[in-house]
């Protein structure tokens, strides 16, 4: 697994929202959707924020690139000084180390310094890390402060209900005019709860597309069925359109963050 698939695996056990995190953390909510797709890496005091937050450690984030520390048999030379082997472990992680592209070798790298650090108490300077001038282009994006599915009610129209977030700039996030948060699991395993969907403002969608609409007031990410809003998670219902329901699109549903 992934660096992100193990921040949200536990979040996911914690019960935690990709919002609710970002709060604790103090990032975008943006942000922690682009750690968990992998889009970018946490820099080093995020990281540490992230061990809190999880409650868990680097060795638990970073299990699946580093090997877990194992006792080696030592020798001597002549000299009586140690003369340590290369373990068949120690070589099949060299291996992987060299296939790494530049990203994984920096959180490698890091990860690495890291514990050095923390294990042998030398009191070295802190390690440098690029993380802090990750050359990833952000745009900005206007994000509701109501989220979507679960039926809470949310005005389109209304600029206090909204806020601006970073996200990576993509030709699918240049399209969208707005990105709203997925509360729920009515849309799973399309859409998770806790995601960032990415939206083109249109008053319709065709049948059998994703959008966001808006009945009586509360909104909701469904597909257009025609009479009907439809979730992608059997274990939920239609939502099925009555004489005298006020209903409207509100745009369609074209990526994630």
């Amino acid at each position: 697994m992934s660096i992100g698939d193990r921040i949200k695996q536990r979040r996911k056990e914690l019960k935690l929202t990709q919002p609710k995190l970002a709060e604790i953390v103090g990032v975008s909510k943006g942000t922690i959707g682009n750690y968990e797709s992998n889009l970018c890496s946490p820099n080093e005091k995020i990281l540490f924020k992230l061990f809190s937050a999880l409650e868990c450690d680097a060795n638990f984030l970073y299990q699946d690139n580093i090997a877990p520390k194992k006792e080696k048999k030592t020798e001597t030379d002549a000299s009586g000084k140690e003369n340590k082997r290369i373990t068949p472990k120690e070589s099949e992680l060299l291996h992987k180390y060299r296939g790494l592209d530049e990203h994984g070798v920096k959180v490698v790298d890091f990860v690495v310094d890291e514990e050095y650090i923390r294990c042998n108490e030398t009191g070295a300077e802190e390690t440098e890390t690029e993380y802090e001038n990750e050359n990833i282009p952000i745009i900005k994006i206007k994000h509701s402060f109501y989220k979507v599915s679960a039926g809470r009610g949310f005005d389109l129209g209304d600029e206090d209900e909204w806020e601006e977030i970073d996200i990576p700039d993509t030709p699918e996030s240049r399209k969208a005019d707005f990105a709203l948060t997925i509360k729920g699991d009515s849309m799973e395993p399309a859409y998770s709860d806790g995601e960032i969907v990415l939206v083109k403002a249109q008053s319709a969608v065709d049948i059998g597309e994703t959008g966001i609409f808006v009945v009586n007031g509360s909104g909701y990410i469904k597909k257009n069925g025609g009479d009907r809003l439809i979730s992608v998670n059997p274990a939920y219902s239609d939502i099925l359109f009555s004489e005298g329901d006020i209903i409207s699109c509100a745009g369609k549903v074209i990526g994630r963050v």
